[in-house]
């Protein structure tokens, strides 16, 4: 070996040491400590397939308590690097292969969906749910399937997916951009625990109180507390509304929320404009205003056509910036009604 290939073999190799890459295949003994550390796996047998182009392997893994067959993926992958990483299919193999006994007596509730071009949400426990009651429900449902899981292996985990069924949603989808309908389905990926429906609830509440109030949506509206609502004004992470006055100096305004930086819903904007004492006809779903300059402008959640939503200026279509949601912008806000406002969350 010249002198030249020597140096660059040492280079390489001080590289690796500095930086823990993992360039040699994965042995038998590390996968089976990866199962162990993983899903506390050890009575498994193991098969290799290799001879990938790329110098990644596949490992076959029978589960032979649980009758499961998997796969474990040895990655080689470049980056800024050499190195590799391991993945599997186990979650999904061991769910997808007892779908019948974990959604035994809520087939018609439930329903398992083949989510495997996600390695870390391969498989989605979908449900739907009309209102707080509804999703009470479904998470004493929820419990019972985690449970069943947990007794198959305390390891493994399975993300639900609650959807909510809102009567406006067609019309929303229609024109809005996706990440406005996220918050109508709420995932996350979790094992079993004692109080696991409760978590459940509670996590998904928390964006239905929050859809409720940052829409003033009034079906939903109805179904929640004053003490849902205060709980969700009152969070740290809560994105606020101030009127600047001509000083720099800042007032709160309490109540108007949003969860999108410089922008009101048209529900916080009719808020807003009750607030600065505006003659405001209607509710917060469709309702008329006046402003300073004599315009009359009316905010619809209704006022949708083919290219978004719309209001009306003295009776004329008039588009906003967020024609594709539901948003007036702070800009906007100052130039109809004069008011400069920051939405953002306090420091």
């Amino acid at each position: 070996m010249s002198k030249k290939h020597t140096f660059l073999l040492l280079v390489i190799l001080t590289a690796i040491f500095l930086t823990g890459c993992h360039i040699l295949p994965y042995s038998n003994l590390e996968i089976r400590k990866y199962l162990w550390d993983e899903y506390g796996l050890w009575r498994v047998k193991l098969s290799c397939e290799s001879g990938e182009q790329d110098g990644s392997r596949i490992w076959t893994v029978v589960d032979k308590k649980r009758d499961t067959t998997f796969h474990v993926y040895d990655n080689l992958y470049f980056d800024l690097t050499i190195d590799r990483s391991l993945y599997d299919d186990y979650e999904f193999a061991l769910i997808m292969n007892n779908r019948d006994k974990l959604l035994e007596g809520y087939e018609d509730q439930f329903e398992l969906i083949d989510n495997s071009d996600n390695s870390y949400y391969p498989v989605l426990l979908q449900f739907h749910y009309k209102n707080l009651a509804d999703l009470r429900a479904r998470c004493n449902d929820l419990e019972v399937i985690y449970k069943r899981l947990n007794k198959l292996n305390s390891h493994a985990s399975i993300t639900y997916t609650g959807i909510l069924d809102f009567q406006r949603r067609e019309l929303i989808s229609s024109f809005c951009d996706e990440y406005i309908l996220d918050d109508f389905e709420i995932s996350s990926k979790i094992q079993y625990s004692d109080d696991i429906a409760e978590k459940i609830y509670e996590y998904i509440k928390l964006f239905y109180v929050w859809q409720a109030y940052n829409y003033q949506w009034p079906e939903l509206l109805a179904d929640v507390t004053e003490d849902d609502i205060t709980k969700l004004l009152n969070d740290e992470d809560m994105i606020c509304t101030t009127i600047v006055h001509s000083d720099d100096s800042e007032e709160l305004v309490p109540g108007v929320i949003s969860y999108s930086y410089w922008d009101l819903t048209y529900g916080n904007l009719y808020l807003f404009l009750k607030y600065c004492g505006f003659d405001v006809s209607g509710d917060a779903t469709h309702y008329t205003v006046i402003a300073p300059s004599g315009i009359e402008y009316e905010f619809s959640y209704d006022f949708v056509d083919d290219e978004g939503a719309y209001i009306l200026a003295n009776g004329e279509l008039t588009r906003l910036d967020s024609y594709d949601s539901y948003y007036v912008s702070t800009d906007e806000i100052e130039e109809f009604f004069g008011y400069k406002l920051y939405v953002r969350k306090l420091l």
